[in-house]
């Protein structure tokens, strides 16, 4: 792998392009998908669009395992910004132009981070390692972060994906919001204690979904989401 690593990113419907580690953040902050992904005949993926809560608009994936991850990054917290199809790399490999198109950018705790999908079946493909490496070198240079992403705890995506249909916040004319987070400050509760001090459990379970979706209410999404399961308030949490 040869530098200079050039990136080639679009912001505002103009194309950017310079070595990744002179690009000031905020051009990256501000980038456009360089591509959509491709529709064809006898493809191994399932392309498709995503609405992403964070993002909010659609991010257009290229595969299932690429919307699991947006997903997830959508249920992170410190997540704060995500774009799919960043920006193209360009370098140099075996004396010929080569390119590489990450598959997400994401903002985490105010960091930017590009990301690489791939199922850990495909992982080790060497034209993939090639890619790999020069992302890590053209990363290194420019100071950003870099990760290639596999399949995600599947006990964790089930949850996360139940909790998705929580995102919008539900209607609480009994103030179940206040009266739940006011009992995790004293300390955790299971979601069948909670549920029982509620005016109506019915209406009280959705808010108390979203609280769990929202990062305000805590839980361990390692393990299936029941009434036993125990929940905590996170820290700092207004009530």
């Amino acid at each position: 792998m040869v530098g200079p690593f050039v990136a080639c990113a679009r912001v505002g419907g103009e194309e950017v392009r310079g070595c990744l580690s002179d690009l000031p953040l905020d051009v990256l902050r501000g980038c456009c998908p360089v591509r959509s992904p491709g529709i064809y005949q006898r493809q191994r993926h399932m392309p498709g669009q995503w609405f992403s809560t964070t993002a909010e608009r659609f991010l257009e994936y290229e595969s299932l395992l690429e919307r699991d991850w947006m997903l997830l990054m959508d249920f992170d917290r410190r997540v704060e910004w995500i774009c799919e199809q960043p920006l193209r790399l360009r370098y140099t490999k075996d004396g010929r132009p080569a390119s590489h198109v990450p598959d997400l950018l994401v903002w985490r705790d105010g960091v930017p981070e590009l990301c690489d999908v791939k199922s850990e079946e495909r992982v080790e493909d060497p034209e993939f390692q090639a890619q790999v490496r020069a992302m890590e070198l053209a990363c290194a240079e420019a100071g950003v972060g870099y990760r290639v992403l596999s399949e995600p705890d599947p006990q964790m995506l089930v949850n996360v994906r139940w909790l998705a249909g929580y995102r919008e916040p539900p209607p609480d004319p009994d103030g179940e919001r206040e009266r739940m987070l006011s009992a995790l400050t004293v300390g955790q509760s299971t979601i069948c204690e909670l549920l029982s001090d509620a005016c109506e459990p019915a209406v009280a379970r959705p808010v108390l979904m979203h609280l769990l979706w929202a990062g305000e209410a805590l839980s361990e999404l390692a393990e299936p989401i029941g009434e036993e399961s125990h929940v905590w308030a996170r820290v700092g949490v207004a009530e």
